[in-house]
């Protein structure tokens, strides 16, 4: 009882963990649509495409799950066998890292200014990842078994060696990738955050990086403690139920970085001004708040025109509406003086009164 509770149980705790992840998915993918109904196509498109790629997970774990507990129910020697379902969230799982790491890149690539040797490896590793994972599922479907994976030699394996190094293969890059994910995005914020002298985006830029350090470390951790379970117990099932996991932490780390721009950007309103130096990083951030432009320069002087400043272009102009004042003057004659009064015409353009005028002599008569 003991051994068949040690092998069944994490798999069924893993996909309860996993199924209860995806509806958080569900609700944040809800939370988004409804937030951003403007959102630009590339970003609705991907948000709903991580969505049916979370779906499609889920049934499969169900499926795996059926098959376990319902029709091998008690048979222990079922757990030696993959079933298709199992080998599809492995490849369903490195679809969504491959997503998310590639919209992370896209994001050092903007804060970056466009610095190509960084983001460029980055983006071959995440790809590096999902190359491991849809050789490591036609494996799975061509065996059948967990025996070719392990480290011993396997009868109809000649590729033994090379088949067990996938799993170890596609952990470390996952792993691997989201340490250095973390590590360029916490740099480029706090470099970012050093340019600017204001308190409140002084918040918004702590928070952002609370965030990504918060998301980066529990996936990281997660892909490690699965490598470390594959590596020291192969032949149970806690790394199968860690990747499970896996699978929803990815999404949910992304759609929670979306979801906080309208919190952020409500921080942003607050702020009575923004005193930027000229830098090539905001471009990202400009980019993601466009409903304010910088009010200073570095010098601390109010900007009189807007002018596009790091990239942003304003979608409105200004309207100054012409004013134009008349000043007419009435003389009324009392004896030989004379009084001057002045009534105020805004329909036609000013005029200065005589006496006002440069070349004139001020000259007034005694009163009698």
């Amino acid at each position: 009882m003991d051994s068949i509770a040690w092998e069944f149980g994490p798999i069924l705790f893993g996909g309860s963990v996993a199924l209860m992840l995806s509806g958080i998915v569900a609700v944040q993918c809800i939370i988004f649509f409804k937030l951003y109904p403007d959102e630009a196509r590339i970003k609705t498109a991907m948000v709903a495409g991580v969505w049916a790629l979370d779906l499609a997970q889920s049934s499969f774990i169900l499926s795996s799950l059926f098959h376990f507990f319902i029709v091998h129910f008690g048979d222990a020697t079922a757990l030696g066998y993959i079933p298709w379902s199992i080998a599809l969230t492995i490849l369903l799982t490195a679809m969504q890292t491959c997503v998310v790491h590639l919209f992370y890149v896209h994001k050092i690539y903007r804060s970056s200014g466009t610095c190509w040797w960084i983001t460029i490896p980055i983006a071959f590793f995440a790809c590096l990842r999902l190359l491991a994972a849809i050789l490591a599922t036609a494996y799975m479907f061509h065996f059948g078994a967990w025996e070719p994976f392990l480290e011993a030699p396997y009868p109809r394996a000649r590729l033994s060696p090379f088949t067990s190094f996938l799993f170890t293969a596609g952990l470390s890059l996952s792993a691997g990738t989201d340490a250095i994910i973390t590590a360029c995005l916490c740099y480029y914020l706090r470099k970012i955050r050093k340019l600017s002298s204001s308190s409140v985006m002084k918040c918004v830029f702590d928070t952002l990086t609370l965030y990504t350090l918060e998301n980066g470390l529990l996936t990281c951790l997660t892909t490690v403690a699965a490598l470390v379970f594959w590596l020291v117990l192969p032949r149970t099932m806690l790394a199968l139920s860690l990747h499970f996991v896996i699978g929803k932490l990815y999404p949910n780390s992304l759609l929670v970085l979306l979801n906080t721009r309208k919190e952020l950007r409500e921080m942003h309103s607050g702020d009575q001004g923004i005193h930027f130096g000229p830098s090539d990083h905001l471009a990202n951030y400009y980019t993601d708040f466009p409903h304010r432009a910088p009010l200073t320069t570095t010098s601390r002087e109010p900007l009189l025109t807007l002018a596009p400043v790091y990239g942003y272009r304003p979608t409105f102009k200004m309207h100054h509406p012409p004013v134009e004042i008349k000043v007419q003057r009435t003389v009324v004659q009392r004896g030989s003086a004379e009084i001057s009064e002045a009534s105020f015409d805004l329909r036609r353009p000013y005029r200065p009164p005589r006496s006002l005028r440069e070349d004139s002599f001020f000259r007034w008569p005694a009163l009698p």
